[in-house]
């Protein structure tokens, strides 16, 4: 069933600052330049907790040896229930604490940037809206991509007001998990920023970008290529991604095509190029091009909406998850 939400007039909060933000970074199977990424980070937020999502075990102990070094809390997932989940469980592990006001989020291989925090504090602060504010996203540098220098325009101002941001870089006020509820665990990944972004906003919340706060970002594998005189990069996506992605993507776009239709159909257009990027220079399209049909159908087969509502409620990590402080 579609629920039908209520406009929520936001009450003022905490401005975000380095004593009352705590990151949650997932992990699965990272690379090894992941402790740099946490060194970057440690200095410029309250407490991390690193919520690994079942990583191989030779792994784990890398993640473990991260966490010891730079005294961080860990959530060992016994099962890869996916990022959502991931998300959930650090998010009430956080919350648990009156500390916490503010959570930020990093994937694992995102690097932030020296003073990146206090930059997001300071896009807030200029905000003439800012109570109204749910989450604030970062500029994103990803690979191969040269980020482009601001307009005069944007340069003038801290902040821009945007539909929707990634995960990754997101700093999310407290009270929204409580008038919002939390992420949405039938995604397993992919689409999981876009849906959370959409389900604030239908909740009368707005979102905001910080113009100068800069996260180094990668999506997929990707590579650089060369055709008919144009370059592109192709993000070279597993079939099991593929998958996920036009599974989630097809649910999304039911969900919000009413509400939210200039921004669907720009993201179908964007699809289908990537489709066409992927046939053209990647490897295993066949059994990606099928995952991608499979996708598409249990998007149209499965219900719109989930069956368990969105929690709102903290609670200790359950049976599939232990907790460990380093």
């Amino acid at each position: 069933m579609n629920p039908v939400p209520v406009l929520l007039h936001a009450a003022p909060a905490n401005a975000p600052h380095q004593s009352n933000i705590w990151t949650i970074v997932v992990t699965h199977n990272p690379t090894p330049d992941f402790g740099e990424n946490v060194r970057a980070l440690i200095s410029q937020v309250k407490k991390i907790i690193i919520v690994d999502n079942q990583s191989l075990p030779s792994i784990r102990q890398f993640v473990g040896k991260v966490a010891s070094t730079f005294e961080t809390e860990v959530i060992w997932s016994q099962h890869n229930l996916g990022i959502a989940s991931a998300l959930n469980a650090g998010i009430n592990l956080a919350l648990s604490s009156d500390e916490c006001q503010w959570i930020l989020m990093l994937d694992q291989d995102s690097h932030v940037t020296p003073h990146f925090v206090a930059t997001m504090c300071n896009a807030y602060e200029a905000c003439p809206f800012r109570d109204a504010v749910a989450l604030i996203g970062a500029t994103y540098q990803l690979a191969f991509r040269t980020l482009q220098a601001p307009s005069a325009d944007r340069r003038a101002l801290k902040f821009r007001e945007v539909e929707t941001l990634m995960t990754s870089g997101t700093l999310v006020k407290r009270r929204v998990f409580a008038d919002c509820g939390s992420f949405d665990e039938s995604f397993f990944m992919d689409y999981v920023d876009h849906e959370f972004c959409f389900w604030v906003r239908r909740h009368g919340l707005r979102i905001i970008q910080a113009n100068e706060a800069i996260l180094e970002h990668e999506l997929g594998s990707p590579t650089s290529h060369r055709l008919f005189g144009k370059s592109f990069v192709t993000s070279n996506y597993s079939p099991n991604r593929r998958y996920h992605n036009a599974r989630n993507r097809l649910i999304f776009y039911r969900r919000y095509f009413y509400s939210e239709s200039a921004w669907i159909v720009c993201d179908w257009f964007r699809w289908l190029r990537e489709l066409l990027k992927m046939i053209v220079v990647e490897g295993d399209r066949k059994k990606k091009l099928a995952s991608v049909a499979r996708g598409v159908w249990d998007g149209f087969r499965e219900p719109k909406w989930p069956d368990r509502p969105r929690s709102t409620k903290t609670h200790p990590p359950g049976p599939e998850e232990t907790r460990k402080s380093q």
